[in-house]
């Protein structure tokens, strides 16, 4: 796989290497231009500073990035026979642009310096019970264990033995055993999925849904044509229940941060203003 993923990545460089070099030696002239309107000219090295690094076909995007650029000066060539260039409100609002993009990049500066993204377990729990009607579940969630295995295993009891292991040895074995002869498995049931994605690895997807969630630390099977379906619930929470800690952790730690950076923008803007205040260069008339 890895080898695949190497050969085709390359590929995608090699064309694009070929595209340069025999746009090089066919151009006419020797700026590297590749297309041009009226007095403006695109480069090649302009084009290649946009190049997205996962583009499937370097031509393709060659051709859109010229058509774009092209359709932009025409398209600015007519506008500015309408439009004053030098117009206040322009000139204003490319100021104001301006000034909110230097700021911006200041503010994101200090945030990578400075700012302390840490956010405490205790922080969380207080958010967590704080707000706990946001976080009412909107699907069913499940911790589960699955196993995918041929028909023709002679494995079978062995498996349904150590599905629900909590024994560390133990589930080292069924890991290893899965490494073996399963076609599938899923163990991590330390973690909440949404029901809805855990039950598209069965047969019959969501139509299980029910039995699956009919009792807890509860052993099913399903079977199809080649396979038969291990599936071991640890736990689950219907829709509407409150989601559990855990499942929204993350969610409620990446509210806290940005909660946190505003407070830390606003902190700098006072300080920044008290600062010139202190140093009389503010003066209001």
């Amino acid at each position: 796989m890895f080898c695949i993923l190497l050969l085709n990545k390359l590929n995608k460089y090699l064309k694009l290497f070929i595209f340069i070099f025999l746009f090089s030696c066919s151009s006419e002239n020797n700026e590297g231009y590749i297309a041009s309107y009226k007095d403006d000219f695109l480069t090649l090295d302009d084009a290649l500073i946009d190049f997205p690094p996962n583009v499937k076909d370097t031509s393709i995007f060659l051709e859109t990035y010229i058509n774009d650029w092209l359709i932009t000066k025409v398209i600015l060539n007519k506008a500015k026979l309408y439009i004053d260039e030098d117009d206040s409100d322009i000139i204003n609002s490319v100021n104001q642009y301006k000034e909110t993009l230097i700021i911006y990049k200041y503010q994101n500066e200090l945030i990578n310096s400075q700012f302390d993204t840490t956010v405490t377990m205790d922080d969380v729990k207080k958010y967590y019970e704080k707000f706990s009607n946001d976080f009412v579940l909107h699907k069913d969630i499940v911790k589960a264990r699955l196993i995918k295995i041929n028909k023709e295993t002679l494995h079978l009891n062995k498996v349904k033995d150590l599905v629900s292991t909590m024994d560390e040895d133990e589930l080292l074995e069924l890991v290893d055993f899965c490494e073996m002869y399963a076609e599938n498995s899923f163990l991590n049931d330390s973690v909440w999925v949404y029901l809805s994605e855990f039950s598209q690895k069965l047969p019959n997807g969501s139509k299980e849904n029910k039995k699956l969630l009919s009792n807890k630390n509860k052993i099913h099977s399903f079977m199809d044509d080649n396979f038969i379906y291990i599936i071991f619930v640890r736990d689950y929470q219907i829709k509407g229940n409150k989601s559990p800690l855990s499942f929204v952790f993350s969610n409620i730690r990446k509210i806290l941060q940005n909660k946190n950076k505003k407070q830390f923008i606003t902190n700098l803007e006072k300080k920044l203003y008290q600062e010139a205040l202190y140093s009389e260069h503010i003066k209001i008339y």
